[in-house]
């Protein structure tokens, strides 16, 4: 199934998800929380590297750092949405989330795409920065490194959910909600 800007008249909606409801915010929690326990693990069996710089100045540096990460984050989700859709996308600010979010109705591949995109992309750039920052620097990008994975804790969520869908199905994520939408058989009335 290619994507689609509205919803075929055979499709209806199976599954819906709100990222912010108690049972899905939980999960992602628990997910957030232990991705960012086994990098400090690594980061503690690696001889922690040290700074020179003031301990002040390295707080700013990753705050400064964390917000660029988390806007090109989101911006990442947006683009590859345009690219596989051809529509614009939206994006909100939904405590404690940033979010994106598409009037598209997107087949399987495409949305796992889109949420694995800046994982995927800014792990590799990152991670591959770490061997060749001033070490003044390694504390900062290690630890917006481990937000990248431990931030996108949502982004994995959502794949594993849409990874158990069918293949013909069709997913709206309007940056509130994530809508799964599937075939159904028009003389049943049911879902194929």
């Amino acid at each position: 199934m290619k994507n689609q800007s509205s919803l075929p008249s055979n499709y209806v909606l199976k599954e819906s998800y709100d990222l912010k409801g108690k049972k899905e915010n939980a999960r992602i929690q628990v997910l957030f929380f232990m991705i960012c326990i086994i990098f400090v693990g690594i980061y503690l069996l690696l001889e922690p590297v040290k700074s020179t710089l003031h301990g002040g100045l390295i707080a700013v540096i990753t705050i400064v750092g964390l917000v660029i990460y988390m806007i090109l984050h989101e911006l990442t989700h947006g683009l590859t949405i345009s690219l596989l859709s051809k529509t614009k996308s939206t994006y909100a600010i939904r405590f404690p989330f940033l979010t994106t979010g598409t009037e598209a109705y997107l087949n399987k591949r495409s949305f796992i795409i889109v949420c694995l995109s800046p994982s995927v992309l800014f792990g590799l750039i990152i991670g591959i920065s770490l061997f060749f920052i001033p070490q003044d620097y390694f504390l900062s990008l290690f630890i917006i490194f481990v937000l990248n994975f431990a931030g996108s804790s949502g982004d994995y969520y959502q794949t594993y959910i849409v990874m158990k869908t069918k293949r013909e199905s069709l997913i709206k994520d309007d940056g509130e909600k994530t809508n799964i939408f599937q075939e159904i058989d028009l003389f049943e009335g049911q879902p194929n």
